[in-house]
């Protein structure tokens, strides 16, 4: 059963994007390189010669000459050997066909990686791991079937967002965890918790000037869309998103640190409360560690480039690219500390409902 519903969501999700190649006036065509004709530079621009034949279109079989010399630059990490496999684009210009090559097809050299998780999760985590592969496809699934498509169509990217995130933890705390009262009070706590870390980056938004065109994608999107996304509140959903998996983590945590300590003990009320605060305490450090370290990870080309001193850096470091980041890292961190009292506190009210008080002596 489990199966047939991963399955099938794979399937709806893949469905939903539709054909792969298609763009807004761009014709792709699926190629890959028969031989490397000549690998050169020219005034430290480095390029490659391929011959590259079509498999795809009216025209597939054929072979053609082209230049690579890479989507922006070219070094030797991205030189082609013969087999791979690249994405051309067409243009027409009467009777004349011109490809260029678009992009290399990589995705395929991540399924390894899939492979190697997917069987690390069931190892160790066994029925735990498969339903947490359950329930992040369903998690995807949730983004790219009623997110995505809201947001492509104008509607409130923040607004939308949160429905599909209150879709995202059910799922990822119901079907991974199970249906009880641990994880009633690990959902609880999240979505209180999220409701604080919205208003907080919503004014930190505002009062930052965050107008969400600091990036050239964020313009693409801006202008690819008319103008209907909201750009401030894309940003606001973006850290929407990029705050739910701490939280939820830190929320599991809690929970089961609260019925864990009641079960294994006779504290209840403010004593389990205590306890499971102190065990959330040492948790906090490595979390928002841990999400900094994510953030200026995927940040690193950006810093090094401040760092060469190409523009002062007071500009650089006053930049709203930089200025977001920190943002989310900042308001992703306060809803972590945030959320370990709360769900402690709906975790405790829990236990104490189902748990008994122990008799006092008189």
């Amino acid at each position: 059963m489990l199966r047939r519903l991963v399955f099938a969501v794979a399937v709806a999700a893949i469905a939903a994007c539709g054909d792969p190649n298609t763009g807004v006036g761009i014709e792709v065509i699926d190629a890959h390189v028969v031989r490397v004709i000549e690998t050169g530079d020219h005034e430290g621009a480095k390029y490659q010669r391929l011959a590259v034949q079509l498999d795809g279109s009216l025209y597939r079989g054929e072979v053609v000459e082209l230049e690579w010399d890479g989507r922006r630059a070219l070094n030797e990490n991205g030189f082609l050997s013969p087999g791979d496999r690249v994405l051309l684009t067409l243009s027409r210009t009467g009777s004349t066909r011109t490809y260029t090559i678009s992009e290399i097809v990589r995705l395929p050299s991540l399924w390894p990686f899939v492979v190697v998780l997917a069987a690390a999760l069931i190892v160790v985590g066994r029925w735990k791991g498969l339903a947490s592969l359950a329930g992040l496809g369903a998690s995807i699934a949730v983004f790219l079937l009623a997110v995505l498509p809201a947001v492509r169509n104008g509607d409130d990217p923040l607004l939308a967002t949160l429905v599909g995130s209150i879709g995202v933890l059910v799922v990822a705390v119901f079907v991974v965890h199970g249906f009880n009262r641990k994880s009633v009070a690990a959902l609880l706590g999240t979505l209180g918790t999220l409701v604080l870390v919205v208003g907080l980056a919503a004014v930190a938004i505002s009062v930052a000037r965050i107008t969400g065109l600091g990036t050239e994608d964020a313009i693409f999107v801006f202008v690819g869309t008319q103008g209907k996304v909201d750009m401030p509140r894309l940003v606001l959903a973006g850290v929407v998103v990029a705050s739910l998996g701490a939280l939820v983590d830190m929320a599991v945590g809690q929970a089961s640190t609260a019925f864990e300590l009641s079960a294994a003990s006779e504290l209840h009320g403010s004593r389990l409360y205590l306890s499971a605060l102190n065990v959330g305490r040492d948790h906090i450090g490595s979390l928002v560690n841990t999400l900094a370290l994510a953030y200026f990870g995927g940040a690193l080309p950006l810093i090094v480039l401040v760092s060469l001193g190409f523009q002062p850096l007071s500009v650089s470091i006053n930049s709203e690219e930089i200025t977001q980041s920190i943002l989310a890292v900042l308001i992703a961190s306060i809803g972590l500390v945030l959320c370990v009292p709360l769900t402690t506190g709906i975790a405790v009210a829990l236990v104490d409902r189902v748990k008994p008080m122990p008799a006092t002596s008189i």
